[in-house]
């Protein structure tokens, strides 16, 4: 009788493991790595970006006045806060310039280089020249929602001979204020 009782125990033990495993599987293919697809079950992520378009390319760009750089196609992105409470973060941009020196051509210098970030409803926040490592905007999420951008940068109107065949590189990333 023991047998048969420890048999049904160890039973109900291992249908339950393999039960919380194979759901916790079924959402672990949607979230970005593991770490945030653990935190995302045990319900703890903050907040995170994520890509909708392809990045920035200034492939081939060319000098452009501030009202035709405001018509090119944005890297679009998606800040998201899963948490119960509001989240200030920033928006900051990082120029990667050990990664363009590595690619053996000289690097863009930010001076040349024009910016505007908006939101979803277009509200354009101003034309800027972007800076080394800059913030460019900070902001407040409230709990379990979303918040959509659009970036746009262009190759400003006044750039000399000193912007031509360089390379850039740099990134996008969000980052709570505490």
């Amino acid at each position: 009788m023991k047998k048969e009782i420890r048999k049904h125990v160890l039973s109900i033990i291992f249908v339950s493991i393999f039960l919380v495993l194979s759901t916790s599987f079924i959402y672990l293919p949607n979230r970005i790595n593991l770490v945030s697809a653990l935190a995302f079950l045990s319900n703890e992520q903050s907040f995170y970006m994520e890509d909708i378009s392809e990045g920035v390319l200034l492939k081939d760009a060319y000098p452009m006045k501030d009202d035709e750089g405001l018509k090119t196609e944005p890297y679009t992105f998606r800040v998201v806060n899963n948490s119960k409470k509001n989240i200030t973060y920033k928006i900051i941009f990082k120029n990667n310039e050990e990664k363009a020196k590595s690619s053996g051509k000289q690097v863009l210098d930010n001076k040349y280089l024009r910016y505007s970030i908006s939101d979803e409803s277009n509200n354009n926040i101003e034309v800027k020249t972007l800076s080394d490592n800059s913030v460019l905007l900070e902001t407040t999420i409230t709990p379990g929602s979303k918040q959509v951008f659009n970036f746009r940068m262009w190759l400003d109107y006044d750039a000399d001979e000193g912007a031509m065949d360089k390379i850039f590189i740099g990134t996008l990333e969000v980052q709570e204020v505490k």
